[in-house]
């Protein structure tokens, strides 16, 4: 098992999301995980989840890999959902205050 919050790093996650472009779910389920991940009132365990599914989202070495079209991505889809499912209580709620 690969130590994954030593492979997370804003760089690398940027950069992996600009190599998959046109696999709008899974950016948006990474964007997501990488809101909650920098939200000051996040739970460290939370935090822990999010560092540890996208360093899986950024190491190279994944359980299928990224350069098979589409399913290459799935298992990577998989471990975002699993991780917005455990940690959906925790996600901020939009705010019907505020005013544009």
């Amino acid at each position: 098992m690969t130590d994954n919050s030593r492979a997370y790093s804003e760089q690398a996650f940027k950069a992996k999301l600009s190599t998959i472009a046109g696999v709008d779910k899974l950016i948006d389920a990474a964007k997501q995980v990488h809101a909650m991940l920098r939200d000051p009132q996040t739970p460290l365990w939370v935090k822990a989840l999010c560092i540890a599914v996208l360093g899986y989202l950024i190491v190279p070495t994944d359980a299928v890999a990224g350069f098979i079209p589409v399913l290459g991505y799935g298992d990577d889809l998989a471990a975002l959902t699993a991780a917005i499912a455990a940690i959906a209580s925790h996600m901020p709620k939009p705010r019907a205050d505020v005013a544009d």
